[in-house]
């Protein structure tokens, strides 16, 4: 029995099968190569290329994203700017000419990017903060120059919204305080502040406040709000940067502004006493001058060392010194003045000048008068009629010759009345006459 045929059936029916599950694997378009062969699949083959290139593209994305998150950590520092890194909480110290230090200097710098790395840049500039906490309630009170065109003049303060500082001498008086500072070291403000400048803004705040008040209690309002405001500033200054340095904020004060003023109902009362006081310092201003230019008209420069010796003199009476004592520091006072005479220093020179003169012409005089009176004494030893009738002549031709002296004569009576210079109102009259004949004769 042959065998033959059913085998070669059997075998077409696999090779038939075969091709129908390959036709049916593919799809219905696959069609037949010449040949017998099956066609390539063209769509798994699109798919392919589409998932190879979408795959590049994402590994270019991937690359352009990692570049971009290291360039991130790329940060600038602008001139009068602090910059610093924080890696996990602690500051990173990066190198320079003065060692290692936290605080990176201006320019560019790269760092690892966030999260890994915080980059902090300080600003360098100058802040201000205004406290108005002692100030009455005004709407221009934060920014009023002249306190004195805003002030209230209600008869009472509202607590909690009106503020007032009381000073030494409990009185009140409002102001409005402004601070100027400077972050000069960034790692301390960093660590121990905050990273920006309005996270100091509230302690700064409290510290200026704490120390206006120590400040100002200790002073008078009149030094507070006019005589010595500048020694105010200067001590509200000096504690709040003691108080910032215990704190170690690494933050600079750099100056404290106020603007201080009374209470609006009580002001006038303080005008008026300035005005006094002004009034009072004007006067003795004016009497220090006059006072100098008679010292200076009297004495000239020499007037300084003459009223220190006179003073000298004035101590060592009052102290009770002994007469040596005494006649030394006249000696000096003497010589002083006989030192502005030839010099001629002013008025105290003119003045020794003219009784030295004076005193040599009394001298004179009395010289003169003596020898006359010797030389009558010797004529009237030898000849007294002729002596007393001499003294006779002369003492009537100097009666009857003065202009003050009046001669009366009464005929009946046969008498002559002598009334020496006994008419005040003559003696009057006749130095205005003196005076006018001499001012004609100095007009010539």
């Amino acid at each position: 029995m042959s065998t033959g045929p059913p085998h070669s059936h059997s075998s077409g029916r696999t090779e038939h099968s075969a091709a129908w599950h390959g036709a049916h694997s593919h799809g219905h378009s696959a069609r037949p190569a010449a040949g017998g062969a099956l066609a390539p699949d063209l769509a798994q083959e699109s798919l392919v290329r589409a998932l190879r290139a979408s795959f590049n593209i994402l590994r270019v994305l991937i690359l352009v994203l990692a570049v971009l998150y290291l360039l991130s950590g790329v940060f600038r520092v602008d001139p009068g700017q602090q910059g610093l890194v924080a890696r996990l909480g602690e500051l990173r110290t990066t190198r320079d000419e003065t060692g290692e230090t936290p605080v990176f200097s201006q320019g560019w710098h790269w760092a690892l990017p966030d999260p890994f790395e915080q980059k902090i840049v300080v600003t360098g500039q100058i802040q201000e903060l205004k406290i108005t906490t002692f100030m009455f309630t005004h709407p221009e009170a934060a920014t009023a120059r002249d306190l004195s065109q805003i002030v209230t003049q209600a008869r009472e303060l509202t607590p909690g919204v009106d503020g007032a500082m009381i000073t030494g001498d409990r009185n009140l008086s409002h102001g409005r305080w402004e601070v100027q500072y400077k972050i000069d070291d960034a790692a301390l403000f960093v660590q121990n502040v905050g990273t920006r400048p309005e996270d100091f803004q509230e302690l700064l705040r409290r510290l200026t406040e704490s120390a206006v008040v120590v400040e100002v209690a200790g002073r008078t309002i009149e030094e507070v709000t006019r005589t010595a405001l500048d020694v105010v500033r200067e001590g509200v200054h000096g504690r709040l940067q003691r108080a910032l340095d215990e704190l170690e904020t690494g933050v600079r004060v750099v100056q404290v502004v106020a603007y201080t003023i009374e209470p609006g109902p009580v002001r006038q009362a303080f005008t008026d006493v300035i005005r006094a006081e002004n009034e009072r310092l004007s006067l003795q201003q004016k009497a220090e001058e006059e006072a100098g230019e008679i010292l200076n008209d009297a004495a000239g420069d020499k007037h300084p060392r003459l009223l220190e010796l006179i003073g000298q003199y004035g101590d060592a009476q009052l102290a009770g010194a002994d007469e040596a004592e005494l006649r030394r520091r006249l000696a000096d006072i003497d010589a002083l003045l006989d030192e502005a005479k030839r010099d001629g220093a002013g008025r105290v020179a003119v003045r020794l000048s003219e009784a030295e003169a004076r005193a040599n012409q009394i001298n004179e005089t009395l010289r003169s008068e003596y020898n006359q009176f010797v030389d009558y004494l010797e004529q009237h030893r030898s000849q007294p009629r002729i002596a007393l009738l001499n003294l006779w002549v002369r003492t009537r031709a100097e009666v009857l010759g003065n202009r003050l002296n009046e001669i009366v004569y009464v005929p009946d009576a046969q008498e002559i009345e002598l009334h020496i210079k006994s008419d005040k109102e003559r003696q009057r009259e006749l130095a205005e006459e003196e005076a006018l004949r001499r001012q004609r004769g100095g007009r010539r």
